[in-house]
């Protein structure tokens, strides 16, 4: 760049260009005997990461994987110091985002890096082999997967393996989620394929991956998809008590986590195997104390709205008024028509008491939350049957004289003078085409008359 070109930057751009342009020295700083000492290998590192952060931060993704290679270069170079675990990770965590934005990156590319960091991160090896084993299944090499997987298991240095316990447990367990993929492969593949072969490799592969499965959901913790995989086998093999006995331990068992996901999987398996509705209430009524909001809440209500007791329609009104109080839920039809029908029963069964009461426990909140005139202006032009809804809603509760009802009745009004007026277009139009029939009738008779004297003239 000469003077000219220079001179039309500002002075902190010119600076910053000239810093990316600089060449970084990584293997410069020596001691008398000519080894790169440790405190200016620190400082240099230092410096390049600096660089790599700052093309991050621009998106300037070409320039960050040169910066990027020249460090790891530098790694290499002084495997002799020892890399902390955490400054290993962040390397190769670095390195992969790289790696995703560039728009030339190959599968062997990741590769490469995941080979090369493996090295220089010894103690974050079996967590480099997991992650890598996730890239390769979502680019389909499900081998090559499987392979590092069991490269990782199989790795020891020293006392360093020993601390990797939690990790080689959750590559066990992948490896044997792995299995389960490929169970499923020979499940859908019959095609061409022997039955008793096929069936014989699909319980092998069974075997392995159970074996791993039910090893890692036995230990406390967060375990949702190999709990899912192991439930789909054995069903499979109509192992409901199996399947039950697992799904229970994995919902209520006080040393796992609290996970509402394991109470959802058990409802779910309950409600396919046609488990009575006192189960089934149990089971939303434990989801519902973990999550109020969930969707479940509305199979919920219709539950407690098929029983006979009266103490069930009324938790029903109670667990449609909390699902309306969630943001999520406040302009969702199903909800609002839930709780119609629920207020329209209590009253139907006498029960207008107790329908008040929880109402004027909410109706501060509600009138804020539902019913101001903001939303009414809303939902007269974006969902005119909510705003309908949750007038009738206002109505069953004994609420008149509301700037929100009259939004609703002008509503009505204009759809009233609609259905009118397209009733009188319609007779109308009807009326037309009657007069143009008979026109038309009466144009033919005579025509026919005409034909008639024509025909007796000769």
């Amino acid at each position: 760049m000469d003077d000219s070109e220079a001179n039309d930057f500002s002075e902190d751009e010119r600076i910053h260009r000239e810093l990316l342009e600089s060449p970084v020295n990584l293997h410069f700083y020596k001691n008398d005997k000519g080894v790169h000492t440790e405190i200016f290998f620190l400082k240099s590192n230092r410096k390049c990461l600096k660089r790599i952060r700052d093309a991050m931060l621009l998106h300037n993704w070409q320039e960050a994987a040169v910066y990027y290679n020249s460090y790891i270069q530098a790694l290499e170079a002084r495997n002799s110091i020892q890399v902390h675990p955490t400054a290993s990770e962040i390397t190769w965590r670095i390195g992969t985002e790289i790696l995703r934005h560039l728009p030339n990156a190959t599968a062997e590319d990741f590769n490469a890096v995941y080979e090369q960091l493996k090295n220089n991160g010894v103690k974050n090896f079996p967590k480099i082999c997991l992650e890598h084993c996730l890239h390769l299944l979502l680019n389909g090499q499900m081998e090559e997967a499987k392979r590092q997987l069991s490269v990782g298991e199989s790795w020891r240095y020293g006392n360093f393996s020993i601390a990797q316990g939690d990790t080689k447990k959750l590559i066990r367990a992948y490896s044997g989620f792995l299995d389960y993929l490929n169970w499923c492969k020979k499940k859908s593949s019959t095609a061409g394929t022997d039955e008793a072969s096929r069936n014989q490799e699909m319980h092998s592969y069974f075997r392995y991956a159970s074996v791993a499965l039910k090893d890692i959901i036995s230990q406390p913790g967060v375990w949702d998809p190999f709990v899912l995989s192991y439930i789909n086998m054995l069903e499979f093999y109509n192992d409901e008590d199996g399947a039950l006995h697992i799904l229970k331990n994995y919902a209520y068992n006080k040393d796992f986590p609290i996970n509402p996901n394991a109470h959802v999987y058990l409802y779910q398996f309950l409600k396919r195997h046609n488990a009575p509705d006192a189960k089934l209430i149990g089971a939303l009524r434990i989801l519902r104390s973990l999550v109020p909001s969930h969707e479940l809440m509305l199979d919920l209500c219709s539950l407690l709205l098929g029983t006979s007791l009266m103490s069930d329609l009324e938790e029903a009104l109670t667990v449609s008024m909390d699902l309306l109080e969630f943001s999520s839920w406040k302009c969702d039809m199903k909800a609002w028509s839930c709780l119609l029908n629920i207020i329209k029963l209590l009253k139907q069964k006498k029960r207008k008491e107790f329908v008040l009461k929880e109402w004027e426990a909410r109706r501060s909140l509600w009138f804020s939350f539902h019913f101001r005139v903001h939303f009414a202006r809303i939902d007269m032009v974006e969902n005119a049957n909510l705003l309908q809804i949750k007038d009738n809603v206002l109505k069953v509760l004994g609420e008149y004289f509301l700037e929100y009802r009259r939004y609703a009745a002008n509503l009505k009004r204009k759809s009233e003078s609609k259905t009118k007026e397209y009733e009188f277009r319609e007779r109308k139009k009807r009326k037309v085409n009657m007069e143009k029939e008979e026109e038309k009738k009466k144009m033919e008779k005579e025509k026919k008359k005409k034909r008639m004297k024509t025909k007796n003239s000769k």
